[in-house]
């Protein structure tokens, strides 16, 4: 479904078949010339609706020129090869979002890392087997790409007469970036403020030192002086009120944060352990999965706070009570 929500700037509505049922990509059309910001979930049928979307309004798929991920989570970013290779168009994003794409496809770098990580945080063999099974359903739905151009945070693009600002917003995903519309004081956001949840916040299981929360908290800031009308997010209804929907999801986290704090004591847990205590264990592997990233990415943060301790104990990371 498309509809224009500006003069020649338009929202692509596509389902999908995930605990999220549909996800955005916007387009600006300047004379015949098209400029895409992400490009939904590669599906059977995903090319041929967008094809018929734009035919819909009057617009050729084959004159997309651009193409501008926010991140490349397979949503919003899996049918840019197709893209690319049938129209021609150029993609740009982050150098940070392009080397998680990298990872991708280098599977058995990314395979081996991921069994360090989860293991190392007490998943066991089975479990790291489905994120695995996960991780192959990734890669062979994001079609391949070059980047042309990797962006700059504040740089200032232009597509025809339009001018848009970069901002670099991590945390969701490393690399995420949202592209803000000075003159109609909008901003495409990607995953990175949504209007009905908090965006879940993942591991870089290849650097330890990452902090996801403080990362996001920090993006956070990034958004909120800008002055932003209007926001048009990746997924549900775009929404007023910035600055109070930045508090309420800065109030979610620290609320999270403090309560999941509370099912510490002196006898050291694995972040599994922990994860299985707040979300019960019967969960299919996938929802293990999320659950251990976000129980992950609050203990992280506590423990560099001093609130909790943590060390390894035979190859695995537990944590206590401070």
């Amino acid at each position: 479904m498309i509809t224009e929500i500006s003069k020649n700037f338009y929202r692509i509505t596509s389902r999908m078949p995930y605990r999220l049922r549909h996800v955005h990509a916007y387009l600006l059309a300047q004379d015949k010339n098209l400029a895409l910001f992400d490009t939904g979930l590669n599906t059977e049928n995903g090319l041929a609706a967008l094809e018929g979307d734009l035919q819909s309004v009057g617009l050729d798929i084959n004159n997309i020129r651009q193409i501008y991920l926010t991140h490349v989570h397979t949503d919003h970013c899996s049918m840019a090869g197709l893209l690319q290779k049938m129209t021609g168009a150029k993609i740009h994003l982050s150098a940070p979002a392009f080397e998680e794409y990298r990872h991708y496809r280098k599977a058995d770098e990314a395979v081996a890392q991921a069994r360090s990580f989860y293991s190392r945080h007490g998943m066991i063999p089975a479990e790291i087997d489905a994120i695995i099974d996960e991780f192959e359903d990734i890669r062979s739905i994001i079609t391949e790409f070059s980047a042309n151009d990797f962006l700059q945070d504040k740089q200032i693009c232009e597509f025809g007469s339009t001018q848009f600002e970069v901002i670099f917003t991590p945390g969701h995903a490393n690399g995420h970036i949202c592209f803000f519309f000075p003159e109609d004081k909008f901003l495409l956001a990607g995953d990175h403020i949504l209007p009905y949840i908090a965006p879940s916040l993942t591991p870089n299981i290849f650097d330890d030192n990452y902090r996801p929360l403080k990362t996001y908290l920090n993006s956070l800031d990034a958004i909120e002086n800008l002055g932003c009308a209007e926001i048009y997010p990746g997924h549900g209804n775009s929404f007023s009120g910035v600055r109070e929907r930045i508090e309420e999801i800065r109030a979610h986290h620290t609320r999270r944060k403090n309560w999941l704090g509370g099912f510490l004591n002196n006898v050291p847990k694995t972040t599994r352990e922990v994860a299985q205590e707040i979300f019960g264990e019967d969960l299919p592997d996938f929802e293990k999965f999320l659950a251990l990233n976000e129980t992950f990415v609050y203990l992280q943060e506590l423990k560099f706070v001093g609130n909790i301790s943590g060390k390894m104990e035979n190859n695995i990371f537990v944590y206590k009570a401070s």
